[in-house]
């Protein structure tokens, strides 16, 4: 019952946000009768908190000392969860887009993320690997772009840039390319 709650509430937290999903949608959604919310979680807050909990436990490797290595890790993991979770990068953009009031509990979920990327960041600058001059412009740069490479309704974007080529270059390796050669030396 659990995670048909989750599932339920996931997808309409991207479709309607936080704010427009009211637990009876997410009881219809998922089929299941309004007590079990409160019962197995206590209240929508409560649910919006479970859905992010994947974000605590993204399988990072340990960092190698190479620079190049490391971003590269980093990278992969980041877009392949957010490819897998498309639904919940869509939330998580509404949310902080609005600064709601959920804005500080998803940056306490992602905060270890980002300094990791802060880590790699400056070593590979202090090791001459990567040049930038602002490390808090290219940390959003990077999560601006890992962001918007794993946008859910492709079709929004289309309107904007026109339709998708029939390039076989997978998104993944695109990104890591775009990102790499931002920065190298």
């Amino acid at each position: 019952m659990k995670h048909k709650i989750i599932v339920s509430a996931k997808k309409l937290f991207s479709e309607l946000g936080y704010d427009g999903t009211s637990v009876r949608k997410i009881c219809d959604e998922a089929g299941v009768s309004l007590p079990l919310v409160s019962y197995h979680f206590g209240g929508k807050e409560n649910v919006f908190l479970a859905i992010l909990e994947p974000l605590s436990r993204l399988p990072y490797f340990p960092e190698t000392g190479d620079p190049k290595q490391d971003l590269q890790n980093y990278l992969e993991v980041y877009i392949a969860f957010y490819q897998q979770e498309r639904e919940l990068s869509q939330i998580i953009r509404q949310e902080l887009a609005m600064n709601s009031a959920r804005s500080d509990k998803i940056i306490a979920f992602i905060q270890a993320t980002t300094d990791k990327l802060k880590r790699i960041l400056e070593n590979g600058r202090d090791k001459g690997i990567f040049q930038f001059e602002s490390l808090s412009n290219n940390v959003r740069f990077i999560l601006g772009c890992l962001n918007m490479s794993s946008v859910s309704r492709v079709e929004m974007l289309e309107v904007l840039i026109g339709p998708t080529d029939d390039s076989n270059y997978p998104i993944e390796k695109e990104v890591i390319d775009f990102i790499y050669k931002g920065i190298r030396n």
